[in-house]
């Protein structure tokens, strides 16, 4: 209510008291422009908020309370809502008065007519908001401003995650690009040397040839490692779960690496405990770890032994708590590297000067798969001297309904040899790598398979059209439209919904193969690959394909 001059009862009063002290609570007032005739009436919560006892009569006097560098803004929305009836609202500042204070209000309008006279006025209110502005809200504006708070620490959440998946993808793409940029040249350097220790060379050039591939070998465990890397931190690390074999796994690691043993002079020891069986588990990421804790002994290890210890630690219910390890009489390991030796790029001696190469990617790759398969990874120092690592891996119990038998192995390469001699099918080869092209000819070759070259994927889809082919093995980086994009042209043409067309691709990353089945390949084989693996996907293409 405004206060008028013409006196009132007592109710009049108590209601004007009433305002007042509501006004006074929410930090608020209000005021009346009669626009005809240029009288102002305030409230006296307005006047309690700009510091004066004296209210302003004018509309004059009531913007000379209102800061200069404002006044601007209120006049436009004041003319603006006389010119339309409507009204509007600005936050604004003032100073007091009494102390000079300067303030934030928020000030609403609106036009009304007068109900005596029906004579235009404007009725505003004001509400003091200076805490809020300055972020420090009163108890009665906690609320709003935590509600704030954290709608804008959602906004800064949801911005950082959309940085953090697109730095993501780029790493992805990144790594991608290199995994084929490097494996390409791989596989014509694999891939040569193969097909030349096939012919009879001298003794001397086969060793040569030999140490080519071992180094070769090398750098593919190299790249690898950091594409393993880049699965666990982007957890598209997949586990392939099926039933394991365990004895087995550890005497296929140590026929792998018992020749390096043999070369220094050690002697490779194992002790197997009796293990409760059938399990289910990773036969490649357990047999990786155990290759890597093997190798590693035998590395540092210049005399002695080295022996692999696979044990049962605990068994409970469906499940079976494993521990492997390799004790070796080498140099040990410092007490002040052990803490760190697990993490990724550390090693025991990071120096220059050390004789051992490495890349230190080994035993966080090996920590990593522990955990993904409930187990943990440790390094002890042993009483004679060298070191044991150890890892732990919690496996399931086969279910009583679920068989037990391994997967049946697939056909060795000469044994299928005939098979694929009896195949004079033309196929394509698809790749915009020339060396790789030869590569792959001067492979099918041997078993008399003849096939076709294209350079790109529109080259590829044109030479389709043209021709049918018994089998495809399409690239997928390629100029133009990619082996993807390819595959899916070709599976439109008439008579090549059935033909095998399989992926070769130096991009190993998670979900590139489910791309590439998505797109209609039959099978994948990652870069480099040897003879024997690619002729076998081949095989078992053509094979399925005439029996369809």
């Amino acid at each position: 209510m405004l206060r008028g001059t013409d006196g009132g009862t007592s109710e009049a009063d108590d209601a004007d008291s009433l305002l007042e002290a509501g006004e006074r609570l929410q930090r608020s007032g209000a005021w009346r422009w009669r626009i005809a005739s240029d009288s102002v009436r305030c409230t006296a919560g307005w006047r309690h908020i700009h510091g004066c006892s004296v209210a302003p009569a004018s509309l004059a006097e009531l913007e000379a309370t209102i800061a200069p560098p404002d006044l601007p803004a209120f006049r436009s929305l004041l003319q603006n809502a006389i010119a339309g009836g409507g009204g509007g609202s600005l936050v604004h500042r003032i100073v007091r008065r009494a102390d000079g204070a300067e303030r934030c209000l928020l000030t609403r309008l609106q036009v009304l007519c007068a109900a005596t006279d029906r004579q235009p006025q404007v009725i505003a209110s004001v509400r003091d908001v200076t805490d809020e502005e300055r972020g420090e809200a009163g108890p009665q504006d906690a609320g709003a401003t935590l509600a704030a708070a954290v709608e804008e620490r959602i906004r800064q959440l949801a911005a950082a995650r959309d940085e953090a998946e697109a730095a993501s993808s780029a790493k992805s793409a990144f790594l991608a690009n290199m995994s084929h940029e490097i494996r390409t040249p791989l596989t014509t350097i694999v891939g040569l040397v193969e097909l030349m220790r096939r012919e009879q060379l001298p003794a001397k050039q086969l060793d040569r040839l030999e140490k080519m591939n071992e180094a070769a070998r090398h750098l593919l465990c190299l790249i690898d490692g950091v594409l393993d890397l880049a699965k666990i931190e982007a957890g598209k690390l997949i586990l392939n779960e099926t039933t394991v074999d365990l004895t087995r796994i550890l005497a296929s690691v140590v026929e792998m690496v018992g020749e390096q043993a043999r070369e220094k002079g050690l002697r490779l020891l194992t002790e197997v405990q009796p293990l409760p069986g059938p399990l289910i588990g990773d036969p490649t990421r357990i047999r990786q770890a155990m290759l890597n804790y093997a190798s590693n002994a035998i590395k540092f290890t210049e005399r002695g032994s080295v022996t692999l210890r696979l044990q049962a630690l605990q068994e409970e219910g469906s499940s079976v708590l494993l521990r492997f390890e390799a004790r070796d009489t080498g140099i040990g390991v410092p007490a002040a590297a052990r803490g760190r030796i697990f993490r990724q790029f550390e090693q025991a001696g990071n120096s220059p000067q050390r004789a051992d190469g490495g890349a230190g990617l080994g035993l966080a790759i090996v920590s990593q798969i522990a955990a993904r398969m409930g187990g943990e990874v440790g390094i002890e120092a042993a009483p004679d001297g060298g070191s044991t690592f150890w890892f732990t891996l919690r496996l399931q119990k086969v279910a009583r309904k679920r068989s037990g038998q391994l997967p049946a192995e697939m056909p060795t390469a000469a044994a299928e040899t005939a098979e694929r001699r009896r195949s004079d099918s033309r196929l394509l080869i698809v790749d915009d790598e020339r060396n790789n092209r030869e590569l792959i000819l001067a492979m099918l070759e041997t078993v008399d398979l003849r096939a076709d070259c294209a350079c790109s994927g529109e080259e590829a889809v044109a030479q389709a059209a043209k021709k049918r082919y018994a089998l495809i093995l399409m690239d997928l980086q390629l100029p133009q439209i990619d082996g993807i994009e390819a595959t899916r042209r070709i599976r439109r043409l008439p008579a090549y919904e059935s033909v095998p067309i399989i992926g070769l691709s130096g991009n190993v990353l998670a979900g590139v193969v489910d791309e590439c089945q998505r797109a209609g390949m039959d099978d994948f084989v990652g870069k480099p690959f040897s003879m024997d693996a690619l002729l076998e996907a081949v095989t078992r293409c053509l094979r399925s394909s005439s029996a369809a």
